[in-house]
């Protein structure tokens, strides 16, 4: 056998040995996941409360191994939920396995998803809700790019980033509202700018519904971004004295000193706020995702 044919041969079994052995750290988790896959309802809540939760997932990725693996803390993102017993839910990085895996688990609630392109392993920004508590009325999702109507990609953006929507109705007062949840590009600053700026001319076109935006803006408060979000939203956090400043992308506990990267925002007029939590729950040391939660209380008003 010539000696070019073994080096290949060398290298090829190498890499299919790299290959098994990734597999095997990547699903170390799987029987317990298995197992400890469990249904959860959610709690009473005030009739006249629209709690929301904004929950960057952190996609299934073949660098997260051991506790970082999603087959490990899925559960410690649904002990998460339990706890703050949010009545409307966006999800931000939700591959496909991971949404069935929260369909399976949270009982009472009805959820919208549009995944961002075809790839075996695409993303989308589902919206859960409580069925007890909001009726469905209208729901949507748009790429942000210069053609939303189709998956579409623009301005350099690393991805397609897409933005899913809601109009629901109250069903104790019956007011209605619309809730947009989305993920901007974290490459392209003028993908963000832009992408914003499609999310908030779709907004426009429900005239005075009230509206809310959730979601990971992969972008501080001093960037343009935020300053187009906010020239007709307000930032929850700053619209109570019970709020809490903190970062919300932490790359597992390694920057907790870094800036808000994810945001919810309400239109000026529609809600009141009652708090705002950055939700920084760990388990044994153990981060559910690299991205902390944010937790809100709001009334319709």
């Amino acid at each position: 056998m010539k000696k070019w044919v073994k080096v290949i041969l060398g290298i090829v079994a190498v890499l299919l040995a790299i290959v098994i052995c990734w597999g095997g750290l990547m699903f170390w988790h799987y029987p317990h996941y298995k197992e400890q896959k469990r249904v959860i309802s959610a709690a009473e809540q005030s009739i006249d409360e629209v709690r929301v939760m904004s929950c960057n997932l952190r996609c299934i990725s073949p660098t997260d191994l051991g506790k970082k693996s999603w087959f490990y803390r899925a559960d410690l993102i649904i002990k998460n939920i339990e706890n703050e017993n949010p009545g409307i839910i966006g999800f931000q990085e939700a591959t496909k396995w991971q949404y069935g895996y929260i369909c399976d688990t949270l009982d009472g609630y009805d959820s919208i998803i549009t995944y961002r392109d075809n790839a075996f392993n695409s993303e989308g920004c589902p919206i859960f809700y409580r069925t007890d508590m909001y009726t469905l009325i209208d729901k949507g999702s748009f790429w942000l790019s210069e053609t939303p109507d189709e998956m579409s990609k623009d301005w350099n953006s690393a991805c397609y980033r897409i933005c899913s929507y809601v109009i629901l109705k109250d069903n104790a007062s019956d007011r209605e509202f619309v809730v947009f949840n989305t993920h901007l590009d974290h490459i392209s600053d003028e993908a963000r700018i832009k992408g914003i700026g499609v999310v908030l001319d779709k907004i426009e076109q429900f005239g005075s519904l009230p509206s809310m935006i959730m979601g990971d803006f992969n972008a501080e408060e001093d960037s343009e971004t935020y300053k187009s979000a906010t020239e007709n939203f307000l930032d929850v956090k700053y619209q109570t004295e019970n709020t809490m400043t903190s970062c919300t992308y932490q790359n597992w506990g390694k920057a907790l000193d870094r800036d808000c990267i994810d945001y919810l925002m309400i239109s000026k007029i529609g809600f009141t706020v009652n708090s705002y939590k950055v939700v920084t729950d760990t388990y044994d040391g153990v981060y559910p995702s690299d991205h902390f939660p944010l937790s809100v209380s709001l009334t319709l008003s």
